[in-house]
């Protein structure tokens, strides 16, 4: 048997020399295996699957409910009593790998990198170095009006907030105080949050000309037309047809299709131009790992069941069993996974995704940015203090 494959097993090619030098599971190996309480059909069916894989082998696997919101605390409480494999969202890696919690990816690192998109790369590596298995993504996306706005329209943020409609109808909707969205502005203007990769806690360049010409255009949009919104409003809006456009995440995607019917649009975020050319608007993306424990008695078995449940194959499962939007490029461009639209969006815009950064510092980004964001929309920064604002933004995310 070749080790877990990106290619369904049915397509995998025979053994190649690099693949034979990666050692097979521990004979008789027990395994515990974590996860939430509506992956657990879905994992009996992928850990059945294993053990046939490598019936040879006699491998035992627990299944247990322990999902991605309580695996950290958990294996920090106990490590010993922590599963051999679990899943985390992929903001708590830093934290874990700090702890000296985390198996290092060393048999498996390739099938990442070769397979996976940047921000699930990303999101899996801590100080250089690849501790977790990506399965799934997660990001936002624009929601539209199609009576209000046509595909065409909705690609340039600059187009819709330039466009003619209705008396009484919002161009562009925002959550202009949650950090979550409005941070994004900054990154789409090529700065930087924890440095290029999100790892360094000294560096944040949200107070560079980028910077500042990002907050003089955030100063600007109330007069072209937006209004800051939050998912209820905005459903409200769509509803009444009063609303052309708005940046949401696909947790809203029921509500909005009852409320807008056959008006639904879905597309990437749209491009901006804060004055010197179109950029296209960055995301924040989160994502799911699985992860090994360090101290687990049977590492090369533990890496092999990480590797299996995220391969191509079980990343198309996943979307099928619970709509979570694969990592693993080839799955993501299934024609299973992108003939639905609001689908079609999320993977189009995680692109241009960017990794939530998972260092430490991170917990001093979320409630500066949200009130710099919103005041400046809201016109409460002159612009001549908007450099003096920013300069303490900064040192408030870097303190």
């Amino acid at each position: 048997e070749t080790p877990a494959e990106s290619v369904a097993p049915s397509e995998a090619p025979a053994e190649t020399p690099a693949e034979a030098e990666v050692p097979q599971p521990e004979d008789g190996a027990k395994l515990t295996l974590w996860g939430a309480a509506d992956d657990q059909e879905m994992l009996t069916q992928m850990a059945d699957a294993f053990k046939t894989k490598y019936a040879d082998k006699n491998i035992e696997i627990t299944l247990r409910v322990n999902g991605e919101d309580t695996a950290k605390d958990e294996v920090q409480k106990d490590l010993d009593a922590a599963a051999d494999v679990f899943s985390i969202a992929h903001d708590q890696l830093g934290s874990l790998v700090q702890s000296g919690a985390i198996y290092e990816n060393t048999l498996f690192a390739k099938n990442v990198t070769d397979n996976d998109s940047d921000g699930a790369i990303t999101a899996a590596t801590y100080d250089g170095k690849i501790y977790g298995y990506p399965s799934a993504s997660e990001t936002y996306f624009l929601y539209y009006d199609t009576s209000i706005f046509k595909a065409e329209d909705v690609a340039s943020l600059n187009t819709i907030l330039d466009a003619q409609v209705p008396d009484g109808v919002t161009k562009f909707g925002f959550d202009m105080g949650n950090a979550y969205f409005s941070g994004a502005f900054f990154l789409t203007n090529d700065c930087q949050l924890f440095g290029e990769t999100g790892a360094d806690e000294t560096v944040c360049t949200f107070n560079n000309a980028g910077g500042l010409e990002m907050a003089n255009f955030i100063a600007g949009l109330k007069a072209k037309g937006a209004a800051a919104l939050d998912d209820a409003a905005a459903g409200t809006q769509f509803e009444a047809g009063k609303l052309g456009a708005y940046v949401g995440g696909p947790w809203k995607a029921a509500d909005y299709k009852k409320f807008l019917g056959d008006r639904y649009g879905v597309a990437k975020l749209p491009t901006i131009n804060t004055g010197s050319a179109d950029k296209q608007m960055k995301s924040f993306a989160g994502y799911k790992l699985y992860c090994v424990k360090s101290n687990t008695q049977y590492p090369v078995a533990a890496m092999t069941l990480a590797d299996f449940l995220t391969n191509e194959e079980n990343q198309i499962k996943r979307f099928e069993m619970r709509q979570l939007l694969p990592t693993n490029k080839t799955a993501a461009s299934n024609e299973k996974v992108t003939s639905d639209a609001t689908v079609a969006a999320t993977l189009a815009q995680l692109e241009f995704g960017v990794a939530m950064p998972s260092v430490p510092k991170m917990s001093n980004f979320w409630t500066p940015t949200g009130a710099f964001t919103k005041d400046a929309f809201d016109g409460n920064i002159q612009a001549a203090d908007m450099q003096a604002k920013l300069d303490s933004l900064v040192s408030d995310i870097l303190q």
